[in-house]
């Protein structure tokens, strides 16, 4: 996974600089003066991966109000927040809202590659959590309405006579849904069926 900085800075010079200074680590960056002219290039990018370093405060949309609105669209990319007006308050709202780390302008050029180092791991982390997730939930949607319900019982501790008479269902077709369901899931006890199970519920 190549190591990618999105910069979104009002502040040319800013941008300018930030450019130099990353780049001399082999690193992209990819610099944007508005959060709009980010969002109009990367608006349906969901895998979007790397690390997004956002100005505070710029004209119209400052970079905590844009994470305040909801729902962030790309979870494989942390945020650092920078801005020459910090407070605890700012500080607090920015961490609130799962931002990565929160610097003050002038930043300190070996602090912010340290942190950026770290968040290309924690991209990267998530990244393979993200893929894993839908792995796994592809494989759940092979079941069936029958095969989840079977699951379900299973996985609550009873035993195929017990989920038989519950279900209205004879032993040995329970027993069928039973093998069907670790056949599509690619496991061959209820244990890791349960394993996979929780990676979902986990997300």
């Amino acid at each position: 996974m190549a190591n990618v900085v999105y910069l979104i800075d009002d502040d040319a010079s800013i941008r300018e600089s930030m450019a130099f200074l990353l780049s001399g680590m082999n690193w992209e960056v990819n610099a944007f003066a508005s959060i709009a002219a980010f969002t109009a290039r990367y608006n349906n990018s969901p895998a979007l991966a790397g690390c997004l370093l956002l100005d505070m405060r710029m004209p119209g949309k400052g970079g905590l109000t844009w994470l305040e609105e909801g729902a962030w669209p790309w979870p494989l990319l942390p945020v650092m927040i920078m801005t020459g007006h910090g407070t605890v308050d700012a500080c607090r709202r920015a961490f609130h809202n799962g931002v990565f780390e929160f610097f003050t302008k002038p930043l300190d050029a070996d602090k912010l590659i340290e942190t950026l180092a770290r968040a290309f791991e924690e991209s990267q982390r998530r990244a393979f959590c993200w893929q894993e997730t839908a792995r796994v939930k592809a494989l759940f949607e092979q079941l069936t309405a029958r095969e989840h319900e079977v699951l379900t019982e299973l996985m609550e501790g009873r035993s195929n006579k017990e989920v038989a008479a519950r279900m209205n269902l004879s032993p040995r077709t329970v027993e069928a849904h039973r093998a069907a369901v670790f056949a599509k899931l690619g496991v061959s006890s209820l244990v890791q069926a349960i394993r996979e199970y929780d990676k979902l519920q986990s997300v």
